[in-house]
């Protein structure tokens, strides 16, 4: 019985030390491999990833990144005068993810300014002419719930409204297939307001929708919109349509 037993912790012992052996054998002959003949590991793409940088946030957030001559009116005076409330024919431009107004008074002296300080932007635009891009909370209704500026476009009965914002699209990266970005990126997007009495609602541009908005003047409107057939989803020509039936 005690043969038996020496021999039975005579095995575990012996197993152990193979053991051992074994484990110190395996991290050396995986190290020589790291070491001399590059590990191999097969491309399984349900396991691995190829690594890369991470992402980042990308695209711009201004309205329109190259500077347009313009002039800013402010709530409140200006330190440098007593009776000063604006600036003039000074380079300008929105940054619409920070929500400021953008002066460049030199080469590298730039001053940002938050919207709610400012009333009015006047400034150049693309289209040859000047927009004002005036505070949202000179309006009520559906602009309590907007920061930033509206783009007056007609002005009467009815304001015709444009409100340039940017949001995030979300990085769209598949791990599993290798596919996609890792990127974050800054889209810009511009919705449809109108306004009577400084009422601003939301509003999506279609023939029903002008009509019922106008319907004041809906027989004018319909022969309006027969005969000119304006673009109801441009800013051509929905600036034509309001900026008819303002005159009416």
């Amino acid at each position: 019985m005690r043969f038996l037993f020496l021999l039975v912790c005579s095995s575990v012992v012996s197993s152990l030390a193979f053991s051992q052996a074994q484990t110190e054998y395996m991290t050396q002959t995986t190290r020589d491999r790291i070491n001399f003949t590059n590990l191999n590991i097969s491309n399984n793409p349900t396991l691995f990833s190829i690594k890369g940088q991470a992402g980042q946030l990308i695209g711009s957030p201004y309205l329109d990144t190259t500077w347009q001559a313009g002039n800013v009116k402010f709530y409140n005076k200006l330190g440098v005068s007593l009776t000063a409330d604006s600036l003039a024919g000074v380079p300008v431009r929105l940054d619409l993810s920070a929500n400021e107004v953008e002066i460049r008074a030199g080469e590298k002296n730039i001053k940002a300014v938050k919207a709610t300080a400012v009333r009015y932007v006047d400034v150049n635009n693309l289209f040859g002419t000047v927009s004002r891009y005036i505070n949202v909370h000179e309006y009520q209704g559906d602009a309590q719930a907007l920061t930033g500026f509206f783009e007056q476009l007609a002005m009467g009965k009815l304001d015709l409204l444009l409100h340039p914002s940017v949001y995030i699209r979300r990085a769209n990266y598949n791990v599993a297939l290798n596919t996609g970005t890792k990127d974050d990126e800054l889209m810009k997007k511009q919705d449809w307001y109108v306004a009577r009495d400084k009422q601003a609602t939301k509003f999506s541009p279609g023939k029903k929708a002008i009509l019922e908005l106008m319907a004041d003047k809906k027989e004018q409107m319909e022969a309006f919109l027969k005969m000119e057939k304006p673009d109801l989803k441009s800013r051509v020509g929905l600036l034509a349509v309001f900026s008819f039936y303002n005159k009416l």
